[in-house]
C-alpha cells in the first residue's frame, strides 16, 4: 500500500497542474479572441473616431393605436324633412360640397299636400286678418257686440299661428313661401349640405321612396378631423391635456403628422382596459386625411437626461448589443474588445448605455461596421 500511495500521488499532481495549464490557456485565448488589433493606418482609412458616454435627453413616449374622427360638428348625415321619392341626385362620393349647397330633390304627395295647406292657411290667415282689423276699428268706436269682436280675434290668432307654423315648415324645405302664396306650387323640393365637406357615403337612389329615418348622404368636413387614440390604463398617470403627440395614418407611414393633446377620457373600456383620448391635429394639408383612417402614434410624456453613445457606436447582433471599447494603445496599434452592454432607449441618434460599459473607457463612435 505504501508503495502504491508512493507511485500514485505524484501522478495527481502532474495531471493537476496539465489541467490548470491547459484551463488557463483556454480562458486566455477566449479573452483574446473578443481583442481586435488594428494599426492606426487601418484607424484613420476606416473613418474611426474615438468617444465616451455623454448625457443625452431622451423623450418619454407612450405608444398607442387610434384613429382619425370626426367630431359632432364636423359630420353630418343628410336626410328629407318630409316623406317623397327622390328625384334628382346631383353629386357623387368624394365630391366637395359647401354648406346649403343642394345634394338631391325630392318630391312626392306630402310635399304638394303641404304646399296646399300652407295656400290655404295663408288664404284663411289675409282673410281673418282684414275681419280683426276691421272690426278692432268698430270695437274702438264701442260699435258691434263684444263678443263677436272677440269671436274674431279669436279666429285670426288661430288662423295667424297655423298660418306661422306652415310657413315654417316651407322655409325648412329651402323654397320660397311667397310663390305658394301666389298660387304657384312646386313640384320637387331641394335636400341641401347642413355643413361643408367632402361626401364620404350616398344612399340616395334615383326614384327611391324616402322618409326621415332615410341616409341621403354622409358629409365630413376633413378640416375639423381630430385624433382618437387608446392609451392603456397603466399609463393613464403619465397622461395631461397639452402633451404633443406624433402620429402616422395608413397609407403615409413616411410621413408624421403631429398633434395636441386636448382632452383625456374619464372611462376605461372594460374590454381592452383602455381609455380614449383625443388630439387636435396641427398644420398639415387636411384634404388628404380620410375619416375612419387608422393610426399609430405616440405621446410624448417627459424628458429622460441619461448617459448614452452615438447609435453608430453599438452593434445589434439578433437581440444583443455590443460596444468596442480601446482596451489599450500601444505605438501605432489599437486593441479592441469587443464588449456586450444593456441598453435602454433609444432614438435615431443615440442610444442609452444601461451597464456594461467600463467606467472611463473610450469606445469607437464610428467606423465600426469595418470591424
Amino acid at each position: 500500500m505504501k508503495k502504491i500511495l508512493i507511485y500514485t500521488l505524484p501522478l495527481l499532481l502532474l495531471f493537476s497542474c496539465i489541467g490548470k495549464k491547459e484551463g488557463g490557456s483556454e480562458a486566455t485565448e477566449t479573452a483574446e479572441a473578443n481583442i481586435i488589433k488594428i494599426t492606426s493606418e487601418q484607424f484613420k482609412t476606416s473613418g474611426m473616431q474615438l468617444g465616451e458616454l455623454s448625457l443625452q435627453t431622451f423623450i418619454d413616449e407612450i405608444a398607442c393605436r387610434g384613429f382619425l374622427i370626426a367630431p359632432t360638428d364636423g359630420i353630418a348625415k343628410i336626410s328629407t324633412p318630409i316623406a317623397g321619392t327622390v328625384e334628382k341626385v346631383l353629386v357623387k362620393t368624394g365630391d366637395f360640397v359647401n354648406q346649403g349647397q343642394v345634394v338631391c330633390n325630392v318630391s312626392g304627395t306630402e310635399f304638394l299636400d303641404l304646399q296646399q295647406q300652407f295656400a290655404e292657411a295663408s288664404a284663411n290667415y289675409q282673410k281673418a286678418k282684414i275681419d280683426y282689423e276691421r272690426a278692432k276699428v268698430l270695437r274702438a268706436e264701442n260699435i258691434g257686440a263684444e263678443k263677436d269682436f272677440t269671436a274674431l280675434e279669436s279666429t285670426y290668432k288661430i288662423s295667424l299661428a297655423i298660418y306661422n307654423a306652415l310657413k315654417v315648415r316651407i322655409q325648412a324645405l329651402r323654397i320660397n313661401p311667397s310663390q305658394i302664396e301666389n298660387g304657384q306650387m312646386y313640384t320637387s323640393f331641394p335636400v341641401a349640405s347642413p355643413i361643408s365637406g367632402f361626401i364620404t357615403k350616398i344612399g340616395a337612389v334615383i326614384g327611391q321612396y324616402v322618409d326621415m329615418q332615410n341616409e341621403l348622404a354622409e358629409v365630413v368636413n376633413v378640416n375639423r378631423l381630430q385624433l382618437q387614440l387608446s392609451v392603456f390604463e397603466t399609463n393613464l398617470q403619465k397622461l395631461k391635456v397639452g402633451q404633443k403627440v406624433r402620429f402616422n395614418v395608413c397609407g403615409r407611414w413616411e410621413q408624421s403628422i403631429d398633434a395636441t393633446l386636448i382632452s383625456v377620457g374619464k372611462t376605461i373600456n372594460p374590454d381592452t382596459r383602455a381609455i380614449d383620448c383625443i388630439a387636435q391635429i396641427g398644420d398639415v394639408d387636411r384634404s388628404k386625411l380620410v375619416n375612419q383612417s387608422y393610426a399609430e402614434a405616440k405621446i410624448m410624456v417627459d424628458n429622460l437626461e441619461t448617459k448614452a453613445l452615438p447609435a453608430n457606436a453599438v452593434q445589434k447582433e439578433e437581440k444583443e448589443y455590443f460596444v468596442f471599447v480601446l482596451d489599450k494603445q500601444e505605438g501605432d496599434k489599437y486593441f479592441l474588445k469587443k464588449t456586450k452592454v444593456e441598453v435602454g432607449k433609444i432614438n435615431d441618434s443615440y442610444i442609452e448605455i444601461l451597464s456594461g460599459l467600463p467606467e472611463g473607457k473610450q469606445v469607437v463612435v464610428n467606423g465600426i461596421e469595418m470591424l
